[in-house]
């Protein structure tokens, strides 16, 4: 027998792997502190870090982010859900640039594989 669940995420997951990984840092200037990717979508991460502990649904950050060998983005993120040091994240308003940076790099580690 097989059993069909409803999906209810809008976006594909994939995990970032070594040959394409996926950088995100809170802060800026002389503080800032390096995030682990746990998977990315076109509409936001999953986020683990000791720095998130005391992050709430609803709240709002500002990331640096960097796909695979690209540049960095600067992004809004916004909490959509916390569990000890993971946080699930929606991008707030990207720009096109940040939009087609993710959308190129979904499709990439799709080709590899890389769906979670």
């Amino acid at each position: 027998m097989v059993m069909i669940t409803a999906e209810r995420r809008r976006h594909v997951r994939v995990k970032p792997t070594p040959e394409l990984p996926a950088r995100v840092v809170l802060g800026d200037g002389p503080v800032r502190e390096s995030l682990d990717v746990v998977d990315v979508s076109l509409g936001g991460f999953a986020l683990s870090s000791p720095a998130l502990r005391s992050t709430q649904a609803g709240a709002r950050l500002a990331l640096t982010l960097a796909l695979g060998t690209g540049r960095e983005h600067a992004i809004d993120v916004v909490a959509r859900w916390a569990k000890a040091e993971v946080v699930g994240v929606e991008l707030v308003e990207p720009a096109q640039e940040v939009t087609e940076s993710l959308r190129r790099y979904v499709a990439e580690l799709l080709e590899r594989g890389g769906a979670s």
